[in-house]
C-alpha cells in the first residue's frame, strides 16, 4: 500500500519543483486557476502545498477523510470561489496533482474524495445564489491614532460572523489579497468598516473585492466574554462588542485595549452608559476569552492556550490535529 507520509515528504522536500509544475499544469488546463496566484509568479502558493499535505496527513489507512477534514475542505472550496474557480474543475485539479506527484491508486482515491467534497460545497453555494465575491466602494477614509479607518458600501449584505475576517483585494492589484476583520456586524445595507495599517491603500471612490468570511467567532451565550484587542485588532473587537449591544441580553463583556487603536473613545463612551460592558486595563480572563490583533502583536501577549485568537494576517494553519 502506498504510504501517504512519502507523498507528504515529497510535497515538503521538493516543494519548489512541485510548485512550478503544478502552476504550469493548472494554468494551462484550468484558465481560471491563474487567478489564484499573483501574475508572473510561476509557482503555486505555499498554502496549496500545505493544504495538499493536510489532505494526505488527515487520510486514514484506508484513504478515508475524517469529518473534521471534510469540513475544512468545504470551507476552503468556498474561499476559492472568489478566484472564479469553477466547481466542475475539481476533478481535473485532482488529476493534475496526482500526475505531478506521480502518486498511485490510493492517493488518487484520496484526492478524488477531497475534490468531490470541495466541488459539492462550491456547487451548493452556486445553486443557493451565494455570491462568490462582493465589491464594495470606499466611502470614507480617516486616520485615528495612527490607524486608517476605512468605511465602505457594498450595496448588499456581506455575510460574516462578528470576529471573522474577509480576504480583500484592491481593484487593479490582481492576486494581492489581504485579510481584514470588519469592525461592524454584518448588516442588511452592506456597510463595512476596516481598520488598516498598510495592508491596503484605499482612496475614496475606489473599489475593494471581498471574498468569503473565515476564522473563528466567539460564543455569546457563555455569560461572560473577555476581549483583548491589540492595534488593528480593535476592529474585530468592535464588531464583537456592537453585536453584543444588539442582543436583548448581552453577555457581561470586558475589553482591554493594547497599544495604538482606533475608536478608543467610542468604546469608552459605550462603557460609560452600559452596565454589561466595561473597558479595563487588566481584565479577569474568565469566561469566553478572545485575543484580537496582528499575529506578531498577539503572539507577544500572554495568551491562554484555550483562548480564541483572531489574527487576520496569520498564515493559514493547515496543521492536521487528529
Amino acid at each position: 500500500m502506498e504510504r501517504f507520509s512519502d507523498i507528504v515528504g515529497l510535497l515538503r522536500g521538493d516543494a519548489d519543483r512541485v510548485r512550478e509544475q503544478l502552476y504550469l499544469a493548472i494554468t494551462s488546463e484550468i484558465p481560471q486557476g491563474a487567478g489564484m496566484f499573483p501574475p508572473a509568479s510561476g509557482k503555486v502558493s505555499r498554502e496549496l502545498i500545505d493544504a495538499l499535505s493536510y489532505i494526505f496527513l488527515s487520510a486514514n489507512a484506508t484513504g478515508a477523510l475524517p469529518d473534521s477534514a471534510v469540513l475544512r475542505l468545504r470551507a476552503w472550496a468556498l474561499d476559492l470561489r472568489r478566484f472564479g474557480f469553477p466547481a466542475a474543475s475539481y476533478d481535473a485539479f485532482a488529476r493534475i496533482v496526482r500526475e505531478v506527484l506521480g502518486a498511485g491508486i490510493e492517493a488518487r482515491f484520496v484526492l478524488e474524495d477531497a475534490a468531490s467534497e470541495m466541488a459539492r460545497a462550491a456547487t451548493a453555494a452556486d445553486l443557493q445564489g451565494v455570491p462568490a465575491a462582493a465589491a464594495a466602494r470606499v466611502s470614507s477614509v480617516r486616520t485615528d491614532n495612527g490607524v486608517d479607518v476605512v468605511r465602505l458600501e457594498a450595496g448588499m449584505p456581506v455575510s460574516y460572523a462578528p470576529g471573522q475576517y474577509l480576504p480583500v483585494m484592491q481593484v487593479g492589484r490582481q492576486g494581492a489579497w489581504r485579510s481584514l476583520a470588519p469592525a461592524l456586524p454584518s448588516n442588511p445595507f452592506g456597510q463595512l468598516e476596516f481598520h488598516v495599517d498598510g495592508e491596503i491603500t484605499p482612496e475614496v471612490g475606489s473599489y475593494i473585492t471581498l471574498g468569503a468570511a473565515r476564522g473563528a467567532s466567539p460564543r455569546f451565550d457563555a455569560g461572560q466574554l473577555t476581549v483583548v484587542a491589540a492595534g488593528t485588532g480593535a476592529a474585530a473587537a468592535k464588531a464583537i462588542v456592537f453585536h453584543a449591544l444588539e442582543m436583548p441580553a448581552p453577555p457581561r463583556t470586558r475589553l482591554a485595549l493594547v497599544g495604538d487603536v482606533a475608536d478608543r473613545d467610542a468604546f469608552t463612551r459605550l462603557a460609560a452608559v452600559s452596565e454589561w460592558f466595561s473597558v479595563e486595563a487588566d481584565p479577569d480572563l474568565a469566561g469566553e476569552v478572545v485575543f484580537c490583533g496582528p499575529h506578531e502583536q498577539v503572539a507577544a501577549l500572554d495568551v491562554p492556550a484555550d483562548a480564541i485568537r483572531i489574527c487576520p494576517d496569520a498564515p493559514a494553519d493547515w496543521t492536521y490535529r487528529a
